[in-house]
């Protein structure tokens, strides 16, 4: 599968491995992924949160201050690789894969842990991908 990701996005996952590695974890899972993306602020995920009513503050500081860089490499989780591929489909075929399609990845296919805190703080999966289908 080629995946063809944006700067921001390509930003996100490397704030999620950073993410990890503060947590002295081996591998980057869904939780990262979501962490990456809502520290990195991109504009265009922002702008469809706003749309939905959704604000940043009101998620834990942990997944708001994600380190901008990693130095090294950590793997994926089997669930962190299937949030990677729902957030290439999100993006939709040939497009590029934006930070706010890995949340919706994260939204989609995350495991318990990282889709309750998105269900806790209100974001439905589908509401955002129609978001960002409008801004296209």
């Amino acid at each position: 599968m080629a995946i063809n990701l944006t700067e921001d996005a390509v930003h996100a996952l490397n704030r999620a491995a950073a993410a990890a590695a503060r947590e002295d974890e081996e591998a980057i899972a869904p939780g990262h992924i979501l962490a990456g993306t809502i520290s990195q602020r991109d504009p265009g995920l922002i702008e469809a949160l706003d749309e939905l009513a959704l604000v940043l503050d009101a998620l834990p500081e942990h997944l708001r201050d994600a380190p901008e860089v990693y130095g090294g490499h950590l793997p994926f989780t089997p669930d962190a690789h299937e949030v990677l591929a729902a957030a290439i489909e999100s993006a939709g075929p040939g497009k590029p894969t934006a930070s706010a399609h890995l949340l919706v990845g994260v939204a989609k296919a995350g495991d318990d842990k990282s889709r309750g805190v998105l269900e806790g703080w209100g974001m439905k999966e589908d509401a955002l991908a129609a978001a960002l289908a409008t801004d296209e």
